[in-house]
């Protein structure tokens, strides 16, 4: 049984530091000993004052359980247990900290504070680069925020993060700072010129406006919302033309840019090889590990290098690894995460349903941000599971009530 104290503000220093720092690159050493100081943390928190029953249990034990057993037919068991433990061993230390650690109010919006503090300060670090090039930056220009393609996917997860106090019930100061970073936000996902982030971004502003839509009884409230819809459609539609329009001639008109994007696309040409792979180890894959495949096989000598990293799509690199049972686990996880999310969405409590919401809203942007790359992994992967963790942790407790 959980008893009702609050921790005091310098237990949480460590959780607070991981978030601000994991965003930024070449960090490693430094978030790990945060996360292990906030895994202590958590273990002290949970043997001395309880949490509810951890969710998830059985998937993440499967998800754990098909990729150990890969060791024994893995094409390269080191490499494979080496990203285990990075991949899944680091994320549900994450996971489960944070799940204990976001026990009440307070330490909800500590770690809210420190979410928006991490993005912020990764604009700083963009703003900084924008001084010294004297122009955008272009696709070799962010690797100090782990590159171009992982750091629009981080804003993608990060966006339920930045649309939550926007609902209003965190406090005028989350909110208030919520309004001063949305239009950096988007000013700043611009720069980076990922297509994907614009679908993901119209996908999960979506989510979270039909989502509160429905559950919002106010009449003005819900004209709000509708004007805010449309508005987010257009910006949507614009921003997305006028990014897949950087990536063809100047001279290339709007169909023909959007005919590049959806119908002349890399990607099929990555996927039919792929998939080809697939074929030849259906039910177990290569072992568990990303980049496994594309040291297994040969790469075309026609393609460009960064083709031949992965599958450039979540689940078809789960298959690779996996095979199809690994793709059926990992789709029961996300599953079950979904029915926990749709959950707390249900209940008539504001901040259980808004938790959720948002909850709802990052599983979107994982799937839909990676049907076309797979970042799942590394810092991407760590900031999904302790969003998660903080999510679940605070909207179980607000759920019990």
């Amino acid at each position: 049984m959980e008893k009702n104290n609050n921790l005091p503000f310098w237990q949480t220093l460590p959780a607070v530091l991981f978030l601000v720092v994991l965003p930024l690159n070449h960090t490693m050493a430094l978030r790990l000993i945060f996360l292990f100081l906030t895994a202590a943390v958590a273990l002290r928190c949970y043997f001395k004052i309880g949490a509810p029953p951890l969710p998830l249990k059985l998937p993440l034990a499967l998800w754990a359980g098909i990729a150990l057993l890969s060791l024994t037919w893995s094409f390269d068991p080191l490499f494979s247990l080496t990203e285990i433990k990075a991949e899944i061993g680091y994320g549900m230390v994450a996971f489960f900290s944070f799940f204990v650690l976001t026990r009440d109010p307070d330490a909800w919006k500590i770690y809210q504070r420190a979410l928006l503090a991490g993005l912020a300060g990764t604009f700083v670090f963009v703003a900084i680069r924008v001084i010294q090039l004297g122009h955008a930056p272009s696709y070799d220009d962010w690797d100090w925020q782990h590159g171009y393609v992982s750091y629009s996917t981080y804003l993608a997860m990060a966006m339920p993060f930045l649309f939550l106090p926007l609902l209003g019930t965190m406090g005028k100061g989350l909110r208030s700072a919520a309004w001063v970073l949305l239009p950096v936000y988007l000013g700043v996902a611009y720069l980076n010129a990922n297509r994907m982030f614009w679908v993901t971004f119209g996908l999960v502003l979506m989510i979270f406006l039909v989502g509160a839509w429905n559950k919002m009884t106010d009449v003005n409230a819900r004209r709000k919302l509708l004007l805010a819809g449309l508005l987010g459609v257009v910006l949507t539609g614009a921003a997305f033309l006028s990014v897949v329009q950087m990536k063809v001639p100047a001279t290339a008109s709007a169909g023909t840019a959007i005919a590049t994007t959806f119908v002349k696309s890399e990607r099929y040409i990555i996927w039919h090889y792929w998939l080809e792979r697939i074929a030849e180890r259906p039910l177990t894959g290569v072992g568990f590990a990303r980049d496994l495949p594309h040291f297994v096989y040969a790469k075309p000598a026609e393609w460009p290098p960064f083709w031949f990293a992965h599958a450039h799509n979540l689940f078809l690199d789960y298959v690779l690894q996996l095979g199809i049972p690994g793709l059926m686990v990992f789709l029961f996880l996300l599953g079950a995460m979904g029915r926990e999310f749709w959950r707390l969405y249900r209940s008539p409590e504001k901040e259980a349903w808004m938790v959720g919401l948002a909850g709802l809203g990052l599983l979107a942007a994982l799937v839909s941000k990676n049907m076309t790359d797979n970042l799942f992994w590394r810092t991407d992967a760590l900031f999904f599971w302790a969003s998660a963790g903080i999510l679940l942790g605070y909207g179980k407790r607000r759920g019990m009530k």
